[in-house]
């Protein structure tokens, strides 16, 4: 089963992460096709507009697949750091519009792929959350572009505490674009997408141009050193330990 899945209607080019019996997270083969995906999608020419959703209605994306994470034989990578840094590298460098429309939950690394986007819709009766810290993690990669949408403040607490917001905080802090009833969402999202491919393609390209050249040129560099964090996070006992009782479903007894 592909675990990304694409699809091109009347200019909309349509991107699903399709694990929704692992809550959409993220391994090296959804990351990797994902990639693949995008990287083609911003090169043709009958793709206007990109929007990226997850399968069902329950998650849009968990992040890191963490069990097959701590499965994965020693010294390999279930969950690729550096893939994962080079998607949302590649959704912010991709030349055409990207809109992230949220059916179900937001968690850690879904949240990176919702900010790499350029636009947000969301049901709202959704949550967003970055609780890698229950786990013994942090949201290195995310953090960039946290702190690029939500004042240092909140955006600080949200990963300290690793806490869930609704759908309604969310777009008050500048996360999502619109919150809508799950009734509404479905004819609100393909409206606004629609209003968006109306609009043209290459002025659009100039525009998001425009705003990489202003606001994230430095951001491959922010996120190569995010990862080599990352890495220094995860090579810790007590971020060993968080995923051991992710795992055995019990508390974290931190070092």
């Amino acid at each position: 089963m592909d675990e990304a899945l694409f699809s091109v209607d009347g200019g909309v080019g349509r991107i699903t992460i399709n694990r929704p019996d692992k809550r959409n997270a993220l391994n090296l083969t959804t990351l990797e096709q994902l990639r693949r995906i995008v990287q083609q999608a911003g090169k043709d020419p009958g793709v206007k507009v990109l929007t990226i959703t997850g399968a069902g209605e329950k998650v849009f994306c968990a992040g890191v697949d963490l069990k097959a994470s701590i499965a994965a034989a020693p010294g390999t990578q279930a969950f690729g750091r550096s893939d994962f840094r080079h998607l949302l590298l590649d959704i912010v460098n991709c030349p055409k519009p990207l809109v992230a429309l949220v059916r179900g939950h937001v968690m850690g690394g879904g949240l990176g792929i919702l900010l790499a986007s350029d636009l947000c819709l969301a049901c709202d009766d959704v949550h967003f959350s970055t609780p890698e810290i229950k786990v013994g993690m942090f949201p290195m990669m995310v953090m960039g572009l946290l702190y690029r949408s939500v004042g240092r403040k909140k955006a600080t607490e949200m990963m300290f505490l690793g806490e869930q917001i609704t759908a309604l905080e969310a777009q008050t802090l500048g996360i999502i674009n619109h919150a809508y009833s799950r009734s509404e969402f479905e004819a609100a999202a393909e409206d606004f997408v629609q209003r968006l491919a109306s609009k043209s393609s290459t002025i659009l390209k100039l525009g998001k141009g425009a705003i990489f050249r202003l606001l994230d040129r430095e951001l491959s560099s922010e996120e190569e050193f995010l990862e080599s964090a990352l890495a220094e996070v995860m090579a810790t006992e007590d971020s060993r330990e968080g995923l051991r009782a992710f795992v055995e479903k019990r508390p974290p007894r931190w070092n």
